[in-house]
């Protein structure tokens, strides 16, 4: 089993990719898209990470000793900082990347980083659009609106900048993640596969708790409205509150922040607030032996017959059909 130690002395190697670098005979070629001469990669595990157990996530080392000119892909990317620090340009933006620090980068974004040098190790990890949406969306979003809006942030349906930079460079449990994450590709077990999905829903959920902090340390300093903390009330008082009385709350009119929930979740209000509650209803039901009804009565939807139709709109069955399948013999969900 490979050690954080031999896993750092083996990312400092130099790698037959970056031999060619130092040569001078590495070349990269180009080509024009919308007006623009970019390269079109299509990322490929190199040294290192030749063998990849898990066939949704692909590693990539990047080469240390030459610019890696602006370029796209239709892979979404996460890059982390393994050590040192890097410049990092994204759609002609440039930023500095420190140890540590991680991004994800939508799918087709141009971007290029300069040239890292012999202590700079930085890693990009892509995923397949599918993986990403059917996988991570359908694990985080269950969560809270928070995590919905962390993933739609680079949805092609919401306003967004196309990346997220997390200051993550003092996180514990991510370099962790991370680190775990590296040494089951390079030391493959039986199951490694399962183990490196779990890695990766750890690593997005303590995620969220990065974005969060972020956010929060910027509303400090912002005069302008954030999408946050009216997400947070959401969160905390969905059962019972409207539209109204947040947009009351926050000083804004009504119609300005129904626009304001779309532009930034791609969600109306209402899908916001159905979302919360269908994600109380579930956990009850699998979690307790409470009636529907009174499940549904709590979690704010009083009609119970316009209830019971949306929730088999959303989900494809009835409470009833839903806590039978969940749930075990035993009471526990499956």
């Amino acid at each position: 089993m490979i050690t954080y130690n031999s896993l750092n002395n083996l990312l400092h190697q130099i790698d037959p990719v970056e031999e060619l670098m130092l040569s001078g005979k590495y070349q990269f070629g180009s080509t024009l898209v919308d007006g623009m001469n970019v390269c079109v990669l299509d990322p490929e595990p190199v040294y290192p990470f030749l063998n990849f157990p898990n066939p949704n996530i692909k590693i990539v080392k990047t080469g240390r000793f030459h610019d890696i000119p602006e370029h796209i892909h239709s892979w979404i990317e996460m890059g982390y900082m393994y050590s040192g620090s890097c410049t990092h340009t994204i759609k002609g933006q440039p930023y500095t990347l420190k140890k540590g620090q991680l991004y994800i980068l939508d799918s087709d974004t141009p971007h290029s980083i300069q040239y890292l040098g012999e202590k700079n190790i930085h890693i990009s990890f892509v995923f397949s659009r599918k993986y990403f949406k059917d996988s991570l969306f359908t694990k985080l979003t269950g969560n809270s609106v928070l995590s919905s809006f962390l993933i739609n942030s680079i949805s092609e349906h919401t306003y967004h900048d196309n990346f997220i930079l997390f200051n993550s460079e003092n996180n514990r449990r991510i370099s962790t993640y991370i680190n775990e994450i590296l040494c089951e590709h390079l030391s493959a077990s039986v199951n490694s596969f399962d183990i490196i999905n779990s890695y990766i829903d750890l690593l997005f959920l303590e995620l969220v708790n990065v974005y969060e902090a972020d956010q929060t340390k910027l509303e400090l300093h912002n005069p302008n409205p954030s999408i946050i903390p009216i997400l947070k009330y959401i969160e905390s008082n969905y059962k019972t509150c409207d539209l109204k009385g947040i947009a009351n709350i926050f000083g804004m009119n009504p119609n300005y922040l129904t626009t304001f929930i779309k532009k930034y979740t791609g969600l109306s209000f209402k899908q916001l607030i159905q979302q919360q509650r269908f994600e109380f209803i579930n956990m009850q039901l699998l979690n307790t032996s409470r009636s529907i009804e009174e499940i549904a009565i709590e979690a704010g939807y009083e009609n119970t017959t316009y209830f019971y139709k949306k929730y088999k709109e959303t989900f494809g069955c009835t409470p009833k059909e839903y806590r039978e399948k969940h749930v075990t013999i035993s009471g526990y969900p499956k």
